[in-house]
């Protein structure tokens, strides 16, 4: 694990904030410290400075992973970072009454148009790049331009490759762009953070009457056509799904008959794509699949097509 070099209090509590912002329920307290390079305690002490600043600091119980909850810090930071909507409206007004006529006004204006909603910032707040690329999307949007998802890193494909699509809906909480594909000319979900470029076309969209928003499973697989599994999960399992899948954690709750166990229940694509690679790769640590008796035939199958 990376240890952070620039260790000084003031730069790591920073550091830690915008870890506990940019990945929640990613990191415990031990696993904190051995990437700092310090002690456990000094990681606490970081955690209760930030607790001193009205930030809501709060540890899930079962994994003893760190995140931070919303609050009025959280709001504040975002009202003295970025414009909202209505202070956006009124500089348009502002810099319209000031000089009509001046050509700077439509360059400054574009400029405003690029910055983000606020709102819909969620846990990526000090990211950079992820905001680049929800502002470019949202711009899109708003001018209904096709764009290019550049180098787009499939799980389900298992292939980097450029997607030509429609972008409708951008939700950056849950880190997924819903788009029109024209290649494949259906609905997909896209994972944000997988895009590597953002190119927005001088390409308008012919496809505005098949955009709707489509069922979305944990594994943000997009169906309308979904099935109920439940999964009993041992704590290796747990944490795999949650730091990979954190919609997921809706749906996770003890197991009632047997400590260290967790019960994963909730809709998926009736494909089980997505759950697929999870039960596969972790399958170690899955004590049961105990519905439904297709996915269990499913398992089988795609195990016996494995080639040693």
């Amino acid at each position: 694990m990376n240890v952070f070099h620039d260790n000084s209090p003031k730069n790591r509590l920073l550091s830690v904030l915008r870890n506990l912002l940019e990945q929640p329920y990613h990191y415990t307290l031990k696993e904190l410290a051995a990437k700092y390079g310090v002690s456990s305690d000094s990681i606490k002490n970081d955690i209760k400075e930030l607790r001193n600043a009205d930030f809501t600091v709060k540890s899930d119980t079962n994994t003893h992973r760190y995140y931070i909850a919303s609050n009025k810090s959280m709001e504040y930071l975002e009202e003295v970072l970025f414009f909202t909507e209505s202070e956006k409206e009124f500089l348009f007004e502002a810099l319209t009454k000031a000089n009509a006529t001046d050509k700077r006004l439509e360059k400054i204006r574009a400029k405003l148009e690029t910055i983000y909603d606020v709102s819909k910032l969620g846990s990526s707040l000090f990211s950079k790049t992820f905001l680049t690329k929800a502002n470019l999307l949202e711009q899109a949007k708003k001018q209904k331009r096709v764009v290019q998802l550049v180098n787009y890193r499939s799980t389900m494909s298992s292939k980097v490759s450029d997607r030509l699509v429609e972008p409708f809906n951008v939700s950056t909480k849950d880190d997924i762009l819903h788009a029109f594909d024209l290649d494949k000319q259906v609905i997909r979900h896209f994972r944000i953070s997988r895009i590597e470029k953002i190119k927005v076309l001088d390409v308008y969209w012919k496809y505005e009457t098949k955009h709707y928003s489509a069922a979305t499973d944990p594994f943000r697989i997009v169906s309308d056509q979904q099935v109920f599994v439940h999964l009993k999960l041992k704590t290796g399992a747990l944490n795999e799904l949650i730091e990979r899948f954190p919609l997921a954690q809706a749906y996770i709750q003890p197991c009632a008959e047997q400590e260290d166990l967790y019960d994963f229940a909730c809709k998926v694509n009736d494909e089980f794509l997505g759950i697929t690679n999870f039960i596969m790769g972790y399958y170690a640590h899955i004590e049961a699949i105990v519905e439904p008796e297709s996915l269990i035939e499913h398992i089988r199958k795609k195990s016996g097509e494995i080639k040693f």
